[in-house]
């Protein structure tokens, strides 16, 4: 406790003989002025804490059965869970109580341990140094984000994988004059009026910019000649008796003609 502090405890503890109540103190040295008295029964006279709270409070720090053992800085107290920087309602000296904590005068670098102990929300830090009996706050976890019902995931679904509606290009505005649709798309009247599968040469209405430019794209490739080869001749089909016999008698024909001019 600073000097203040301590001179007012002093001069409180002379004249009553019992401990005191102070609004505000400044946790300048955590060893100097510890407290004297019974750490576990310390808990009866934080009287905004259910009685079954405190019973459960100080059977656990009566085993030894803390929760936790939280590094107290000058800014933060850190461990396992997250706690809130305030320290309050400190016990020092022979029985006094001190409402708020501070540490604004400590180092940067400055450590001290600490044993938590929580019940039903409430929680009860006792410094290793010094014993003092303090009580610090618990930040609650962040709640879990429900998961979306089903039938929502499946109507979105539905919705992205719906076709989309639209009216056919024809049935659109017309295109303005200058504008690119009306720049690439043929007409078929002098108006600039363009008409979807036209094939008449686009030609600008009144205050119609130039014809887009385009460059040409690759020269088309030659033809290539290509070379039908025949397969082999087909087999001639075999003769008919008729055939063969017109062919005999032709035969007999012209040896009878030779023998008849040798003679």
């Amino acid at each position: 406790m600073s000097l203040l502090a301590t001179l007012l405890l002093a001069g409180a503890t002379s004249a009553s003989g019992a401990g005191v109540t102070l609004a505000q103190c400044s946790w300048d040295r955590p060893g100097a002025n510890p407290f004297m008295g019974d750490v576990v029964a310390a808990v009866d006279r934080y009287t905004d804490i259910p009685a079954a709270t405190r019973d459960k409070l100080k059977a656990r720090m009566k085993n030894r059965q803390y929760e936790d053992v939280a590094v107290i800085e000058r800014d933060a107290i850190r461990g396992k869970a997250e706690y809130e920087p305030e320290i309050r309602d400190m016990y020092f000296g022979p029985g006094s109580i001190c409402r708020t904590v501070t540490r604004v005068k400590w180092k940067p670098a400055t450590q001290e341990r600490g044993l938590v102990y929580c019940e039903d929300g409430q929680c009860i830090l006792v410094p290793t140094v010094c014993r003092n009996v303090s009580r610090i706050k618990r930040r609650e976890a962040p709640r879990a984000v429900a998961p979306a019902r089903a039938s929502n995931v499946a109507s979105s679904t539905r919705e992205e994988v719906a076709p989309l509606e639209f009216e056919a290009p024809s049935a659109g505005p017309v295109a303005a004059p200058g504008s690119f649709a009306q720049a690439v798309l043929p007409v078929s009247d002098p108006g600039g009026v363009a008409t979807l599968g036209g094939s008449t040469p686009r030609t600008l209405g009144p205050g119609g910019g130039p014809l887009p430019h385009f460059e040409p794209g690759p020269p088309p490739l030659p033809p290539r000649r290509v070379t039908i080869t025949q397969g082999p001749p087909p087999i001639p089909a075999i003769p008919e008796p008729s055939t063969w016999a017109l062919f005999g008698a032709g035969l007999l024909l012209v040896l009878y003609r030779l023998s008849k001019g040798a003679k």
